[in-house]
């Protein structure tokens, strides 16, 4: 997306803890781009072709470069499992159901529209539910950028440990509102 993850050496917490620390960034910006993408879809209320191939290819890249990336990276952190482990999972397994009805939905339009021409946007049933889709999935984008940022920032240092709990047992709770 951002076009600036191009060196794909795996770096770990062990390695250089800057060069760490700066594709983390990376991907965090990479992630960040993805929300604004589905975001701007979002206000502009249109569906078109570049809009079902935009959408296609967010889908599929969150979901097979994104995610991974990040469990990858937070899995070397000895301390995942028991800081946002559960977030995590729980934000990706949400964000991962709503894609693939998404998918299904903008498939189902594309269908339409290649089975008749003559197909009124209006008469499109699917186009409702796929913005009632793309509703349900940001609040779940935008909760996993703040779980990401803190993540960071506990990584980095520049929050304390107890700063961090109490941020995390913050987001946790949001979750079930």
């Amino acid at each position: 997306m951002a076009g600036e993850i191009i060196d794909d050496n795996f770096l770990t917490i062990n390695d250089d803890f800057n060069k760490y620390i700066q594709y983390l960034r990376l991907i965090f910006a990479d992630y960040a781009e993805v929300v604004e993408s589905i975001d701007k879809i979002i206000d502009e209320n249109v569906f078109n072709k570049q809009t079902y191939v935009e959408l296609t290819g967010i889908i599929k890249y969150t979901s097979k470069r994104v995610f991974p990336l990040l469990s990858a990276f937070f899995g070397q952190d000895e301390n995942f499992e028991n800081d946002i482990y559960h977030e995590f999972m729980d934000i990706q397994l949400m964000v991962l159901y709503l894609f693939d009805k998404l998918q299904y939905e903008l498939d189902e339009i594309i269908l339409k529209w290649n089975l008749n021409d003559a197909v009124i946007k209006d008469e499109l049933i699917n186009i409702e539910s796929v913005n009632y889709l793309l509703k349900l999935i940001m609040p779940q984008l935008l909760l996993f950028v703040n779980v990401f940022d803190l993540k960071i920032q506990q990584i980095e240092g520049s929050i304390s440990e107890d700063e961090f709990e109490k941020k995390m047992v913050e987001i946790h709770d949001s979750m079930f509102i």
